[in-house]
């Protein structure tokens, strides 16, 4: 998120206006200091300070705004961008107007209303003015289109970011992962490919495409793409953090366990993840489930397929309510997973003894995936399990 917010900042007092008075401008300048180290809160209470003295300014609305967004407060920043914005045809108005739409594009993605984002974004990217925010603004509406499943949209997002900037290797990244929900597996390497050749210390880059190359069986090339992200220099606590997830991938569990540990004490929250998939494959569903948990616990935006992972926990020691619950929530979030929990809800339910609902389940599943062999010859076996009314 870091990174997200402070792009927005780094046009701020070049575009602003040149009035109000010196207090209010230390207020402000010192909101930028704290908002750079990442100090949202901090960075918050002095943009408001700022502003009860000199509400003339447009940028501070914004920045308030975006720091807001850091701490959570999503109604209150879209307040700040609405004080920002302004219906005149003045260039630095119109700059403020693009940065104040970018903000409100970034709360409603945040706000999980990810259409209202889009509309955002697109009002944004229709001022001119500042033409150099829009690749960033194209990037965040291409990763919005994929939270809405319009991976077609997506990907003639971040194409145009590449048609300005054909070395951005976040832009590459990103489309990359689009061809692959599209199936193009060929286009999804190469861009793949291009991302780590453009950022060869990303280990990101070399995760997602070992990921690619294993779903479609190519498990020797698959550990092969593990083998070159091994290359990568650990310098940082992060390059510590993700040459444990290379580790978990490569199935050093113990190795694994040892480095993630030592990740979630610095911080790294995901690492409880990670340490919950290394006890589920060990059987020791307990314990998964308390890292699932303190993971959940330490995340604000997360993975919905977490929900998922506890579910087949809660599975697999026969605790079939628990484990719909926690289905039954992840699929009211966009998720790439959405076929397995639908199948894991039906199991649930038959191995509850309501076989109506799992029916009732199954015909839905087969209505989204026809194609599924195995979904069927279930059908036929769930249909006998229905007790029918006895004759008078």
């Amino acid at each position: 998120m870091k990174r997200l917010l402070l792009i927005g900042l780094l046009f701020s007092g070049v575009f602003s206006l040149l009035t109000g008075c010196s207090k209010a401008n230390d207020y402000y300048n010192e909101g930028k200091k704290y908002f750079a180290s990442g100090n949202y809160e901090e960075a918050a209470g002095q943009f408001a300070m700022a502003l009860g003295i000199n509400k003339n300014r447009a940028d501070y609305f914004i920045d308030y705004g975006m720091s807001l967004i850091g701490v959570g407060k999503y109604e209150e920043a879209i307040e700040q961008f609405d004080q920002a914005y302004q219906e005149k045809n003045m260039k630095i108005i119109l700059e403020n107007n693009k940065r104040a739409l970018r903000g409100k594009g970034i709360t409603y993605y945040y706000m999980k209303d990810y259409e209202e984002a889009t509309r955002q974004f697109d009002l944004a990217l229709q001022i001119e003015e500042l033409s150099d925010l829009n690749l960033d603004i194209l990037y965040y509406k291409g990763c919005t289109l994929l939270k809405l499943g319009k991976y077609d949209e997506a990907e003639k997002a971040f194409t145009s970011i590449l048609s300005i900037d054909e070395n951005n290797a976040k832009a590459y990244y990103q489309r990359a992962y689009v061809y692959k929900l599209l199936g193009d597996y060929e286009s999804s390497l190469s861009d793949y490919d291009m991302a780590i050749s453009m950022n060869p210390n990303c280990f990101d880059y070399y995760f997602d495409k070992y990921n690619l190359y294993l779903g479609i069986g190519k498990t020797e090339e698959a550990n092969q793409v593990l083998a070159e992200a091994e290359k990568i220099e650990i310098v940082t606590n992060e390059d510590k953090y993700n040459l444990a997830k290379l580790h978990f991938y490569q199935k050093q569990y113990e190795v694994a366990l040892y480095e993630l540990g030592e990740s979630s004490a610095k911080n790294f929250s995901e690492a409880y993840y990670y340490i919950g998939e290394i006890k589920r494959e060990q059987k020791n569903y307990r314990d998964a489930i308390y890292q699932y948990k303190l993971y959940i616990d330490s995340k604000k935006v997360l993975n919905p397929n977490v929900y998922n992972q506890i579910a087949v926990c809660h599975m697999r020691l026969g605790e079939y309510k628990d484990a719909l619950a926690y289905l039954q929530w992840s699929m009211n979030y966009p998720s790439g997973s959405l076929r397995v929990l639908k199948k894991n809800e039906i199991i649930a339910h038959e191995k509850l003894g309501d076989f109506d609902t799992a029916l009732e389940k199954i015909q839905e599943y087969i209505n989204l995936y026809p194609e599924d062999q195995e979904a069927l010859r279930e059908w036929e076996f769930i249909k006998t399990r229905i007790k029918k009314p006895k004759s008078e």
